[in-house]
C-alpha cells in the first residue's frame, strides 16, 4: 500500500471545510465552509485565499461552463458569481422540510447535478438524492442519512455513492442518457464506525479517493476489488473532501474541519480546518461542469 503525507497550506481556517473542486477556467481551487457560510477560492501559485460571505449554509458547489458556480444552499439550488457576489436562485430544494439542508453533490458527464439532502443535525433517514437538469428536480434515492461523496466511472457506466452513516461505498449501473441507476451493490465496507467516509473523487486509473472523517486521511480504493491501495496522511482528524487539480491534475487538495474536536485533539492537530495539499504521481479527473439547457 502506498503512503503519502499532505502538507497544510496554512490558509484561513474553516469551521467545516468541504466541497473541494478544481476550476481550469479560474486556474484555482474552490471550496466551501458549510458552517461559516462561505465560498472560498485559493490560487495555488500565490497561496492567497479569497472568501465570499453568504447568509446561509452551503452544502456543495459545482462549476458551470462559463465559470460561475452552482451552489446547493439550505433549501435551494442557486447560481453564484464569485467575482461579483451575485446570487440567483434557480429552484427550491425541499422548502417544506426546513430541518433539512443540501449536502454533497457533483455533475455527471451530461452536465446534470446530483445533489443530496440531509437533516441539519444528521438525524434519521430524512434526506434524498436528487438529479437536477436546470429545470426539473427528480428523486433518485430516498431515505438518505448523510448523502455524501459521489462520482462516476471513466466510461460513465457506473455511479459510486456514499451515504456516510451507511459506512460503505455503493456502486450502481448507470445510464448517462436517462440518468437511470440500477443494481445497487456495496463495493467497500468501512468496519470502524469511528471513521466515516465523506467526500470522494476519482483518478484517471478509475480508482476512488475517499476523505475519511475521524481517521485523518484520504484513502484510495480499487472499486473493482474493494482493495485499499493507498492512504494520504493528513494532520487533522476530520477530513471532509478532496479534489485533483493543478497544471497537470496531479495535486490533491484536501479540506478539513476545525469543528467536532476535543480540546486535546485541537492541541494535537492545530492545523485542523486548513487546506492540505499533496503532490502525486497519479493524475486525477477534473469534475464535470453543470450545463444549462437555456441561457441564464
Amino acid at each position: 500500500m502506498q503512503i503519502w503525507k499532505a502538507s497544510s497550506l496554512n490558509n484561513p481556517k474553516s469551521i467545516l471545510g468541504e466541497g473541494a473542486i478544481w476550476s481550469t477556467f479560474h486556474n484555482a481551487f474552490f471550496y466551501i465552509d458549510i458552517e461559516g457560510k462561505k465560498v472560498c477560492k485559493i490560487d495555488l501559485i500565490s497561496k492567497i485565499t479569497k472568501e465570499q460571505q453568504l447568509h446561509e449554509k452551503i452544502g456543495t458547489l459545482v462549476l458551470t461552463e462559463d465559470g460561475r458556480l452552482i451552489l446547493g444552499l439550505e433549501n435551494s439550488i442557486s447560481i453564484f458569481d464569485f467575482d461579483t457576489n451575485e446570487l440567483q436562485e434557480l429552484v427550491k430544494l425541499e422548502p417544506e422540510i426546513p430541518t433539512n439542508r443540501s449536502n454533497d453533490g457533483k455533475c455527471d458527464a451530461s452536465g446534470k447535478l446530483w445533489i443530496g439532502t440531509m437533516n441539519q443535525e444528521a438525524k434519521g433517514k430524512a434526506g434524498t438524492l436528487y438529479r437536477f437538469d436546470g429545470t426539473e428536480i427528480i428523486e433518485k434515492i430516498k431515505n438518505r442519512k448523510v448523502s455524501n461523496g459521489i462520482c462516476w466511472s471513466i466510461d460513465n457506466t457506473k455511479m459510486y455513492y456514499i451515504d456516510s452513516y451507511d459506512y460503505n461505498i455503493k456502486k450502481y449501473d448507470f445510464d448517462l442518457d436517462s440518468g437511470t441507476i440500477t443494481n445497487e451493490s456495496i463495493i467497500v465496507e468501512m468496519n470502524n464506525p469511528a471513521f466515516t467516509p465523506d467526500g470522494m473523487t476519482i483518478d484517471c486509473q478509475g480508482m476512488l479517493w475517499v476523505a475519511m472523517w475521524g481517521e485523518g486521511c484520504v484513502n484510495r480504493y480499487d472499486p473493482n476489488s474493494g482493495e485499499l491501495l493507498g492512504k494520504v496522511i493528513v494532520d487533522a482528524p476530520n477530513v471532509s473532501s478532496c479534489a485533483f487539480g493543478g497544471t497537470n491534475m496531479t495535486q490533491l487538495l484536501i479540506t478539513t474541519a476545525s469543528t467536532g474536536l476535543t480540546p486535546l485533539q485541537f492541541t494535537k492537530f492545530p492545523e485542523s480546518g486548513t487546506l492540505f495539499l499533496v503532490d502525486l504521481e497519479i493524475k486525477g479527473m477534473e469534475m464535470y461542469p453543470f450545463k444549462f439547457r437555456s441561457k441564464i
